[in-house]
């Protein structure tokens, strides 16, 4: 068996400690950046919402009891970020519910969802 010099011992053992750490170092680097990141799915919670109105008046356009729009003619009309679940849409005429009225609940979506409004 060959003698290696103490010294020459201690070049080959920095050596391979050196290389150890920078390996562990990388793969803490690497972790972190994927816990910090994510792993990339993305999970949307939002939709948007075209509210689709026909009819020959002015309506008050409303989800879930809040009115969106205030006295808009017929036409199709934008709602965005809407969280997904069920909503109730309702359209109202200006002049009162006997004049026109239509709603009803729909399950909203990720993505483009339509509601049709007939009152």
């Amino acid at each position: 068996m060959k003698k290696i010099n103490i010294n020459k011992r201690r070049k080959l053992f920095m050596k391979k400690n050196v290389l150890t750490k920078g390996i562990l170092v990388l793969l803490v680097i690497t972790l972190l950046a994927i816990g910090f990141t994510g792993c990339g799915t993305v999970i949307p919670t939002t939709g948007t919402v075209y509210m689709i109105v026909t009819g020959g008046w002015w309506y008050d356009l409303e989800m879930d009891y809040m009115v969106q729009f205030w006295g808009v003619p017929p036409g199709t009309y934008a709602l965005n970020n809407v969280s997904i679940g069920n909503h109730f849409f309702e359209a109202t005429d200006t002049g009162g519910w006997w004049w026109g009225y239509d709603g009803f609940y729909q399950y909203i979506t990720s993505g483009i969802n339509y509601v049709y409004l007939y009152p």
